[in-house]
């Protein structure tokens, strides 16, 4: 009797978290979406400073082995793209960052076969977080934004950029995260003889 009692309440339940769903805000919806695709995600552990230009296939084959489900696809729209070379993306829900962040989605961009952006997104409860681990590990890079004549503009809501000089490439995020929207960390390919202007 007991058991099928709670047979009955699981469903009720189930059928009346089916009907709310249906009606949130879209927003929401992508939350609740953003959740369960995180359950059971690996940790992104990459250093920021990591990344370099290498070959597509190289990079896919190598995230597949470490059990990330990757979506990928070419053909991109506009919007889709980062910068306008880039002609194929993949991207994989994640569980966490570096130190244990909270993070929900990476999202790696290709340009002729080879890596030019990777794209981290983390909700705004862990900007801080992700703040610190950066102030720590990029302590020893040059801070673009920083010096003298360089203006790298706002993020989309209007907040200045923080950028770094990283090996083979540039560091960027916000300085002020934004209420309810994802905070993004970007990492992108630059010729050398580019970043050398810079040091």
């Amino acid at each position: 009797m007991k058991s099928s009692r709670a047979i009955i309440f699981g469903l009720v339940l189930f059928t009346a978290s089916v009907v709310a769903y249906k009606y949130l805000p879209n927003q929401y919806k992508y939350e609740v979406n953003d959740w369960f695709s995180s359950l059971g995600a690996p940790s992104f552990i990459e250093s920021p400073d990591y990344f370099s230009a290498r070959n597509q296939s190289d990079i896919i084959r190598e995230y597949q082995n470490r059990n990330y489900q990757l979506k990928c696809y070419g053909n991109l729209r506009h919007e889709e793209k980062i910068s306008k070379q880039d002609d194929y993306l993949c991207f994989a829900y994640i569980s966490s960052a570096y130190d244990n962040i909270p993070a929900k989605l990476v999202t790696f961009f290709f340009s002729k076969n080879k890596l030019s952006h990777v794209r981290l997104e983390v909700p705004d409860s862990s900007f801080s977080k992700l703040q610190n681990y950066l102030a720590r590990k990029l302590a020893n890079y040059p801070r673009l934004d920083l010096l003298p004549n360089h203006n790298f503009g706002t993020d989309n809501f209007g907040n200045p950029l923080m950028v770094w000089a990283v090996k083979e490439g540039l560091i960027t995020t916000s300085t002020i995260s934004t209420a309810g929207q994802n905070e993004v960390l970007l990492w992108s390919s630059i010729e050398q003889e580019t970043l050398n202007t810079f040091r």
